[in-house]
């Protein structure tokens, strides 16, 4: 490492230049940006490159690499033997190109990356390495970047000599070229059109990570999956500059699909939302035959969508739970390197979220769950009923509630065993729930002791309820010890209490003369309302849509 350009250059111009840190995708488009001042302004210039290896380029790469061959008067490559990017452009014997690719052997040498653009009127160079202080925990190389052309006449001057040791029989080519194409003055014109690309890649960047810890803070600070998701399709669209943005979590992994979007502010949604549903749906099914990126460019010769997508699928413990979409309209775009980097980044961090919560919801349901009669417990209860009863209260409709206790469970203990009670308390719980609306509740309020809250019944559609699960309870047989029966309480409001006390008690008030008048039997508060036993208890259902 102590003989990279990186590090003569900053020996010799310390002054001149000052390192920064970048991610690998950032330096692979800074260096795009210097590549672009040859291609766009058609400067025929020395054109001067080293890459780290890779083992894979795609074709866009090695057309890249041609043509600023064809372009640039003399064009040099430091590349590994081995690198894909070599062995491609030597096999080519069909492109007639001013290329020189000389072998880079030394591993201390190959996580180097340089490109070096030189002529009379212009001259700029980009050097960066990896840290070589211990800092693993910090992302990204080290850069640094000039338009000086004294700074530039150094680089030259190095390689040469590089060139000289390594490659004696390229020393005297190199050199001619580097005589040819040494710095005289800065294009002013040239200097301020790469100035502006860098500044604004600059700024994507930090916008981009400004989204991502936007969107880590989220996840950190709150356990509202539906906001996180919202979060994140708001960061990446805005950092991306995309149509719509999406973010799906399947069903299986949270109890309800989970779909968030965000769409330019310039898009109408009274149209795209029902076509980016119904595209989201294509999407999902596509991706569980191969959960992996997909991404289509602006430029891909396809005739089914005229938008390029780039879709990132959500994978926990090797099972896709969901994706991430980003669509844009440009016709040009190509998604960057950054920016696919970008999106694996927000989804590794959806997953963490998505774990997150389905873990706090699983912890959620033991708290406020029964464990041996899977009923919620009387915690949720508490919460539940005031949120029913202030929903009644505020929509005028009847609330019922109805508490039932199993009758001479002591008994079922004493004669069959405990083991036995538990069945018998599991098969009652089964009975009531099988017997229930979705939107009415079952809880084990404690020991043999249940309540049911029926929304919107008053005391005709209670009184159907209740009778109906005494009947089914009396009807349950418990291997080792026979028939159950249950003696059942019911109030209504507001008629038997208008608050949680005055309800809860009232029920309990006819839960005891159930009892007193010889169980397996439904009564309503005294003084109120005759109790119902099991010979005449066939109230009419008046309301039985409330049943």
């Amino acid at each position: 490492m102590q003989h990279s350009l990186y590090h003569s250059l900053l020996a010799q111009h310390y002054k001149q230049l000052t390192p920064i840190r970048c991610a690998d995708s950032t330096i692979a488009k800074l260096h795009r940006y210097f590549e672009e001042v040859v291609l766009e302004s058609n400067l025929s210039a020395l054109v001067i490159e080293s890459l780290p290896v890779s083992s894979s380029r795609s074709a866009r790469e090695v057309a890249r690499v041609k043509d600023l061959a064809r372009v640039a008067q003399n064009t040099f490559l430091f590349l590994h033997p081995e690198d894909t990017l070599s062995r491609s452009v030597l096999s080519d014997s069909g492109d007639h190109l001013d290329l020189a690719v000389l072998d880079q052997r030394d591993q201390s040498e190959n996580s180097e990356r340089f490109v070096i653009i030189s002529d009379t009127r212009f001259a700029a160079l980009l050097a960066s390495v990896p840290p070589d202080d211990g800092s693993e925990d910090q992302a990204g190389d080290l850069v640094v970047w000039t338009f000086e052309p004294d700074v530039v006449y150094s680089a030259l001057e190095y390689l040469m000599a590089r060139v000289t040791a390594e490659h004696p029989y390229a020393a005297e080519p190199f050199a001619q070229a580097v005589r040819a194409a040494t710095p005289k003055a800065t294009s002013l014109h040239l200097t301020l059109g790469v100035t502006t690309k860098l500044a604004r890649l600059l700024q994507e960047q930090a916008e981009r990570e400004t989204a991502v810890n936007r969107i880590a803070t989220a996840i950190r600070n709150s356990l509202d999956l539906e906001g996180v998701l919202q979060t994140a399709a708001d960061e990446v669209g805005r950092a991306l500059n995309v149509k719509c943005c999406a973010v799906r979590v399947n069903s299986e992994l949270v109890g309800s699909e989970m779909s968030k979007r965000r769409f330019r502010a310039d898009v109408s949604l009274e149209t795209a939302d029902v076509e980016f549903l119904s595209d989201l749906e294509t999407i999902d099914k596509k991706l569980a035959t191969l959960p992996e990126m997909q991404v289509v460019d602006g430029d891909h010769p396809q005739t089914e969508s005229p938008f390029a997508d780039a879709v990132v699928p959500l994978i926990n413990q090797g099972a896709l739970i969901g994706f991430l979409l980003v669509r844009t309209d440009d016709p040009a775009r190509v998604w960057a390197d950054n920016e696919l980097m970008l999106l694996r980044t927000v989804a590794d961090q959806l997953t963490v979220a998505v774990n997150q919560a389905r873990l706090f919801a699983g912890m959620q349901q033991l708290a406020l769950t029964d464990e041996l009669t899977g009923c919620f417990n009387r915690r949720w209860f508490e919460m539940q009923f005031e949120r029913d009863l202030q929903m009644a209260n505020r929509i005028s409709q009847p609330l019922s509630l109805i508490i039932l206790d199993l009758d001479n469970f002591k008994d079922i203990n004493d004669r069959a065993g405990h083991e036995t009670g538990d069945l018998a308390l599991r098969l009652l719980a089964d009975s009531v729930r099988a017997n229930l609306r979705a939107v009415d509740t079952a809880v084990r309020y404690g020991g043999d002791e249940f309540v049911v809250i029926l929304p919107q019944a008053n005391i005709q559609g209670g009184l159907i309820v209740a009778e109906r699960l005494r009947s089914r309870i009396e009807q349950i047989e418990v291997p080792g010890f026979g028939r159950l029966s249950a003696s059942l309480g019911l109030a209504t409001f507001p008629i038997h209490g208008s608050s949680r006390d005055t309800l809860l008690q009232a029920a309990d008030r006819a839960l005891y003369t159930s009892k007193e008048s010889g169980r397996n039997r439904i009564s309503t508060p005294p003084d109120d309302a005759p109790s119902v036993s099991p010979v005449n208890s066939n109230p009419k259902a008046d309301l039985i849509q409330n049943a």
